[in-house]
């Protein structure tokens, strides 16, 4: 087995990794996520700004066998980076994984990175016994949060959301404005919900793991509208907006991919601190939940994660009708 850096350019390998990676997330998941071929090598071959992506490839009598992503931050939280790996279930338990793990652990010291960070997804009830966690923690990695997977079934009741429809107009009242937008905000728009994007890693709960904000900007938020549009995405972001001031109070997205034709993913949710205890959280969720609803009616679920230390955003989704479906560990290892 030899690992080599992945060519980007190599259609025959990347069709083969999306192989790999659909047969490790079939085994992995408890709901594995649908990828096209297309999605996936457009997946692979994107870089968002701000990042620097490393990929490698465990490679057996020429073919395949895993992968490792290493995404190396070079604005902000330059002491961390993160880390996905796949193996093919038929060949894990052969040091196939640990190979990766050694090569991505490089990679983050070349860098300068003292904290390596990986995402790892087990059932609920498995966070110490599953066959992922354990890889991790015999390697010496640790977990430094939870997240809760949840998925809403689809259609939404009209009753329950036309009861939080109302309630949440009546906490907000006249001081804001609501609107839901399909691929990107309007220009005007678009500073305000970068602002708020940023802070989603410096306001929701990471465990004992603390990062600066992000640094995204209009031009970087186009990038990444470009990039969704390419692969056949469709984004839905509803804002709520205060009328005295112009500001972006809070922002929910919603993507709809287009290879799998029955799932949508839950996005950012972020209300800003001083304007929260007016119901914005909940007025953006459903106002995107109507608009998905005559957008892709179609569409059997949307798929969120939240910390399991965030109460507010959690008792949102339980209100919603949202029901736990797998846990997501954050693992960290000190380099």
């Amino acid at each position: 087995m030899d690992i080599i850096p992945l060519d980007h350019d190599d259609d025959v390998m990347l069709k083969a990794l999306h192989g790999v990676a659909r047969r490790s997330e079939a085994v992995s998941r408890v709901q594995p996520i649908q990828r096209t071929e297309e999605e996936f090598l457009k997946m692979v071959r994107f870089s968002f700004p701000g990042e620097r992506e490393q990929i490698a490839v465990a490679v057996d009598d020429g073919a395949p066998v895993g992968w490792a992503r290493v995404s190396i931050f070079e604005r902000e939280n330059l002491d961390k980076c993160w880390f996905q790996l796949e193996v093919d279930p038929q060949h894990r338990r052969q040091g196939v994984g640990a190979a990766l793990v050694e090569w991505t652990e490089q990679q983050a010291k070349d860098a300068g990175r003292d904290l390596l960070l990986t995402q790892v997804f087990v059932p609920v009830g498995a966070r110490a016994s599953h066959a992922d966690s354990d890889f991790a923690l015999r390697r010496g990695y640790t977990v430094s949060s939870v997240e809760i997977v949840r998925s809403l079934p689809l259609p939404v009741g009209t009753d329950l959301l036309t009861r939080y429809r109302d309630d949440a107009a009546e906490a907000m009242g006249d001081a804001y404005e609501l609107s839901v937008h399909v691929d990107g905000v309007p220009e005007h728009l678009r500073q305000g919900v970068c602002d708020a994007s940023n802070r989603l890693m410096l306001d929701a709960p990471t465990g004992d793991v603390e990062f600066e904000p992000e640094s995204m900007t209009v031009e970087d938020y186009q990038t990444l509208l470009d990039h969704l549009r390419d692969k056949g995405s469709t984004f839905l972001t509803a804002v709520a907006v205060h009328r005295d001031t112009g500001v972006v109070a809070a922002y929910t997205d919603l993507s709809i991919p287009s290879g799998d034709p029955n799932v949508v993913f839950q996005w950012g949710t972020l209300v800003l601190p001083e304007h929260r205890g007016h119901r914005l959280g909940m007025a953006v969720k459903v106002a995107n939940l109507d608009q998905l609803a005559s957008f892709a009616p179609g569409r059997r679920s949307v798929q969120t994660m939240n910390d399991e230390q965030n109460p507010w955003m959690v008792r949102i989704n339980q209100d919603l009708g949202f029901e736990i479906i797998e846990d997501v560990l954050t693992m960290k290892k000190a380099l």
